[in-house]
């Protein structure tokens, strides 16, 4: 028989209490004894049994688990005790819903040494042994039913003469008690209301009780006494002045290599650790270095033992950040009496001897002045997940940097400091001129916090609310044949000036309560919005409906320097619906200049129908740019507060770039040259149907609309302030109808802004001809698109008394069928009450070729048959209007 025993000098102490610092004041107590079926295993597995060949290290077992896993006869590995402390409402729900300490159990799944490496996985210090068993899975139950689970990346085993014992890294606890009885539920919802944001760490000390043997397996079974802990790994920080460490503030007058920065009162507009670009030149100058007394960090002291370093080694920098907008009440303000600011895109990389092994974003660091006299601060950083960046660093380094990561497992990171001490006046030949302070006293924590990071690479697949928000930290592909699904309600938040690259295809479908929000991740940041080139058209289209597009900027090479959210190039499949475009922006000069802030389309015909765009810029086509042979459909759109530098404060239609411009407001855009709302640049002529130009302006020419180089675009049914004295540049040759020049009478800006008002001209002054399958149903306000006579110019329709959120659901169940068909098809609706009923058949082009039913219809269920004559094989579109709603299809004839 092939016995191991683990043994533990009473000196490992003194290791023990150099791993970690225990809390006595929030302790649980187990106990598991072999003679009354409980207790732990170790075993080695020949491979025989359930468990793959398995054979640990030394005197250590490969495999270990608590009894009930070994002997499904019995059915835990330990009981609670009824000595716990610093749990109250825990202990409360146990008595009030009339069960015992005792009826708490333990379980601990089947955990192993992984690749048992030395040096990796397992360590030998002195006469002291350290092995990590892998991953950890506690399951709690009370009275037989599941209770919570406890799940973490590892556990230490520390063996040495006459004593054993593991150390577990702090555990995430779960709700687990789902399906178990009302009582078990309250229990649950107790102790995850005692543990709030902490989590919970073990100590078990086993002592040898029996053989095992059977099942392929060969090992002993234990006794067990087990405390768990309330906490979160901590790995405490210290950066004095003295040392040549800690943080430095200024501000800047623009000589030096930061732009002008002038904070207000005592805040300092730029921040980083000493040794940003010199500014303290001593080299071990930096932010902090580690102490002793971490909790939860086992591995990563083991390896720094390990490798003969030592704590301090490890030291950490910090790159420039700033105020942001200094923005008070946004950036900075007073909460409880006490100053607070918030320092923006705090990178922070760990260093050891002097080599970058990790590296982390901090998007936000609250400081609060809590002793103004005495000039000190308190830090708080938002959450990042820690990047190994030690590729090119030396094997120890790596080694190091791998320990870090594995005593973090799915933890965030996060950095808090309780004393930021000024330290002495700064100023510098660089334009600087501020303050140095030292970290006398501070902490790495790890936590969990719902949240997803994205690194760079493919993605696909679901992104859930659930999951939300999504950091993204690195540039993106979608590759050919793969979708990217997004659900309602999800936040996508880009760490930096990253793309997503779609070769497949996008499916973000929110809603009006839960829209879906693309955005930056802190106010320094900007972020480089979708690319597509030449996807292929066996994938699906991308639809994007109920979006907020927010903060792009065109950061790519070539013709990728516009479009600040979608830069794309022969790319037809893509329909944009109910978005929102605000703040972005296209201005790097590249070989192109930059156009569309928001957009940018080359050789494409995309639908962008009820969306909004405002306070974008560009230095041509502030908002949106149709380029080269572009025929986009731009539908039901209001444009506003969009800025060129150039030409086209909005829209810019360059080079035989057509299309529709259909039912849309353009009002207070500006460009620096000519069209301020929109130009027809070299061959491009587009339709433009009953859309409102008002209060547009240009520095040098066409205040609403420029032409230029034979672009030849017709106007029907447009509002156009100063009419065609609006239009510049070239001679208007296109065709001119029906179209006016008087104030739409705009309302005041709200919710809804520039929507028309009673007695606006613009109302039922459309071309009703436009009704079909480019316009929708609704209104940018939730409006009937509809209401009255014919459409009404511009984005809105006016309507007094009905919205999307007060129609009388008048008609449902609308289904066609057979769809597709041959020769002819059946219209089925149900009426909860009689309604003048209209049918009528659209093809692609928008044009009405048939007429099906136009009559007052009564309450109950109706069917009609339609057999066309002389109808093209190829899509349509049936619009079925039944009082205030309306309903529309696509059918197929073969």
């Amino acid at each position: 028989m092939k016995t191991k025993t683990l043994q533990m000098t009473s000196g490992l102490l003194m290791v023990i209490f150099w791993l970690a610092t225990i809390t006595l004041n929030a302790q649980i107590y187990f106990d598991g004894l072999y003679s009354e079926g409980e207790g732990g295993a170790g075993w080695d597995a020949d491979g025989s049994g359930p468990e793959p060949y398995g054979n640990g290290h030394g005197n250590v077992y490969y495999y270990t688990a608590s009894r009930d896993y070994v002997d499904p006869a019995f059915s835990s590995g330990a009981h609670m005790l009824d000595n716990m402390t610093g749990f109250p409402l825990f202990e409360q729900a146990l008595t009030d819903n009339g069960f015992t300490a005792a009826q708490v159990t333990l379980k601990i799944a089947l955990a192993d040494l992984g690749e048992d490496r030395m040096g990796i996985d397992w360590f030998t210090i002195g006469d002291m042994n350290y092995s990590n068993f892998y991953p950890l899975r506690c399951t709690f139950e009370l009275d037989g039913q599941s209770l919570v689970v406890a799940m973490g990346n590892y556990a230490v085993y520390i063996s040495g003469l006459n004593h054993k014992e593991f150390e577990s890294c702090y555990l995430k606890v779960n709700n687990s008690s789902g399906f178990s009885p009302e009582p078990v539920k309250n229990v649950a919802a107790a102790l995850l209301d005692d543990l709030a944001n902490a989590e919970l760490k073990f100590n078990m000390q086993v002592n040898y009780a029996a053989d095992l043997f059977g099942n392929g397996r060969s090992g002993s079974y234990y006794d067990v006494n087990c405390t768990f802990t309330k906490g979160l790994p901590v790995f405490p920080i210290q950066g004095l002045y003295a040392d040549n460490e800690g943080t430095v503030a200024w501000n800047a007058d623009g000589t030096g290599p930061e732009p002008p920065g002038d904070g207000h009162g005592n805040l300092l507009y730029y921040s980083a650790s000493v040794d940003y670009d010199g500014i303290n030149p001593d080299p071990d100058a930096c932010l902090a270095h580690g102490l002793e007394g971490s909790d939860g960090f086992q591995n990563t002291l083991l390896q720094l033992q390990y490798r003969g370093l030592n704590v301090s080694d490890l030291k950490l920098k910090m790159g420039l950040c700033s105020l942001g907008p200094d923005v008070e009440g946004e950036d900075w303000g007073w909460e409880n009496g006490l100053q607070w600011l918030n320092e923006y895109n705090n990178k922070i990389t760990v260093e050891i001897d002097g080599e970058p092994i990790l590296e982390v974003l901090l998007d936000t660091n609250k400081m609060v002045f809590i002793k103004p006299y005495d000039l000190i601060w308190t830090t708080e950083t938002s959450i990042g997940k820690v990047y190994d960046i030690s590729e090119n660093a030396s094997q120890d380094a790596q080694y190091v940097a791998q320990s870090f990561l594995k005593d973090l497992g799915s933890h965030y990171l996060m950095i808090d400091v309780s004393n930021l001490q000024y330290a002495g006046d700064f100023s510098d030949n660089n334009g600087r001129s501020g303050a140095y302070y030292e970290l006398v006293a501070g902490e790495i924590t790890g936590i969990h916090e719902t949240a997803t990071f994205i690194p760079e690479g493919t993605v696909s697949g679901i992104w859930t609310a659930d999951d939300s928000p999504y950091y993204v930290d690195g540039n993106l592909t979608i590759e050919n044949g793969n979708t990217l699904t997004i659900e309602p309600g999800t936040r996508l938040a880009f760490r930096g000036p990253y793309h997503i690259k779609i070769e497949g295809a996008v499916n973000a479908t929110g809603t009006i309560e839960e829209p879906i929000k693309f955005t930056r991740s802190n106010p320094n940041l900007m972020w480089d919005g979708f690319d597509a080139d030449a996807v292929s058209v066996e994938n699906d289209s991308s639809v994007f409906d109920h979006c907020i597009f927010e903060y792009g900027y065109g950061y790519g090479d070539g013709p990728y320097n516009s479009g600040g959210i979608f830069a794309l190039r022969d790319y037809d499949k893509l329909a944009v619906k109910n978005a929102v475009f605000r703040y972005n922006v296209a201005e790097i000069v590249t070989t192109y200049y930059p156009g569309g802030g928001a957009v940018a389309l080359w050789n494409c015909s995309p639908l962008f129908m009820n969306c909004v765009f405002h306070d974008n810029t560009a230095d041509f086509g502030g908002a949106f740019m149709a380029y080269e042979d572009s025929d986009p459909v731009i539908s039901n759109c209001l444009f506003f507060n969009n800025n060129s530098n150039e030409e086209a404060g909005a829209l810019l239609y360059h080079t035989n770039s057509d299309g529709l411009l259909l039912n849309c407001t353009f009002v207070n855009n500006f460009a620096g040259d000519a069209g301020g709302a929109i130009e027809c640049y070299n061959h491009s002529s587009p339709s433009i149907i009953n859309t409102v130009f008002w209060g547009d302006s240009a520095a040098v020419k066409g205040n609403e609309i420029n032409l230029v180089v034979f672009s030849h675009p017709d106007f029907y049914n447009c509002d156009i302030y100063g009419g065609k004295d609006g239009i510049g540049g070239s001679s208007l040759v296109g065709d001119f109808e029906n179209c006016i020049d008087e104030d739409p009478l705009f309302l005041e800006m709200g919710e809804y802004p520039y929507q028309i008002d009673f007695g606006s001209p613009c109302i039922n002054a459309g071309n009703a001809d436009t009704l079909g399958i480019f316009l929708p149903e609704y209104d940018l306000a939730g409006e009937i698109r509809i209401s009255g006579s014919s459409i009404d110019m511009g984005a809105y329709e006016w309507n007094e008394t009905v919205s999307v959120n007060e129609i009388t659901n008048e008609m449902n169940g609308f289904r066609t069928y057979p769809n597709p068909f041959v020769t002819s098809t059946t219209f089925e609706f149900v009426l909860e009450e009689s309604a003048p009923v209209t049918i009528e058949v659209y093809n692609i082009l928008g044009e009405k070729v048939d007429v099906i039913e136009q009559s007052t219809l009564p309450k109950g269920k109706h069917t009609i048959q339609w057999s066309p004559d002389n109808l093209t094989i190829g899509v349509y579109f049936v619009l079925l209007q039944a009082g205030h709603t309306i309903q529309t299809q696509k059918i197929l004839k073969q």
